[in-house]
């Protein structure tokens, strides 16, 4: 370990804690959006669609715009089926029938699933470090789980395995990415042609499940919501390729421990919903799987 290994991993644990603690924040804007009565497809289709129109500008202005390419229409489609629109199809089916605990683990194993899956494609080394690291972030999210939930609930077992589709569609986005990302690329237009496929796919699956309607007809709640989801995407999108392109995948993937925190966190200032000792004591645990993690993204660097 050197003290150029140390600066080069800065940005990308900084991007990492960033990138978490913005996403933590999208639970409350759901929840706001979820009040003003708007169909869910339509508040997650302009989501995507005012995002991708915030990257596209940002590209334009910084001459980065979107190449598509055949190697970059690949990550587009890859990023915006698995690393999007399967979690958010998968959390709207289970959101009645699962206790939020047990989504909240689904999450959880996504730290573990990415591991597995770069270690079987050869994108990552066995390194103990690495997974003691992802065992303690694990831990900190049983910490804030087992105390207030029970799991699984009588009859929710095939929900539960269905639920698994979550840690395995994001794992293996965060895994073969470090594979189809194009070295020559930027983040600015990986993100944005990601969030445009994203929107693009979402359109028809929103008529035919809401039809498509207007934010702007729900009230100034929704369209704070809406503005709010779509920022928080364009940053975590920002953060996920800019990460991949220092680091790995795995690396990235601590971003959902931090998530799990960070909505707890958010939930306490917004809403002033109390926090129990052990949300803190998982905030620590987080910090150590970060740093961890990050040894074992140092020693690989050495190796």
């Amino acid at each position: 370990m050197n003290e150029s290994n140390i600066k080069s991993l800065f940005l990308p644990s900084l991007l990492v804690l960033i990138g978490g603690v913005t996403f933590g924040s999208i639970f409350a804007a759901n929840l706001f959006s979820f009040e003003s009565g708007m169909p869910y497809f339509s508040y997650v289709f302009w989501q995507m669609f005012l995002g991708s129109m915030i990257l596209l500008i940002i590209c334009f202005i910084t001459n980065n715009v979107p190449r598509f390419s055949w190697n970059n229409i690949k990550v587009f489609v890859f990023c915006a089926v698995l690393g999007m629109l399967t979690p958010l199809v998968v959390f709207n089916v289970v959101a009645d029938k699962l206790p939020p605990g047990v989504i909240t683990l689904s999450v959880a194993l996504i730290p573990a699933s990415t591991y597995v899956m770069s270690l079987l494609i050869k994108t990552d080394k066995l390194r103990l470090v690495s997974i003691l690291g992802v065992v303690i972030g694990f831990g900190s999210v049983l910490l804030i789980v087992i105390p207030s939930s029970s799991l699984p609930i009588s009859g929710a077992e095939i929900w539960v395995i269905f639920c698994l589709l979550v840690p395995i569609a994001c794992g293996a986005n965060n895994a073969f990415i470090v594979l189809l990302r194009p070295p020559e690329a930027e983040t600015f237009s990986l993100a944005a042609g990601t969030m445009l496929v994203a929107s693009l796919i979402l359109f028809p699956v929103t008529l035919a499940q809401d039809g498509l309607h207007f934010f702007g007809n729900y009230g100034w709640q929704a369209i704070g919501s809406t503005i709010w989801a779509s920022f928080v995407w364009v940053i975590v999108y920002m953060c996920f390729f800019e990460i991949v392109k220092r680091t790995s995948g795995l690396f990235y993937a601590q971003i959902n421990y931090v998530i799990v925190a960070a909505g707890l966190i958010w939930s306490w200032v917004i809403f002033s919903d109390s926090l129990s000792i052990w949300v803190w004591a998982a905030v620590v645990l987080l910090f150590i799987s970060l740093a961890l993690i990050n040894l074992g993204a140092r020693s690989t660097k050495n190796t």
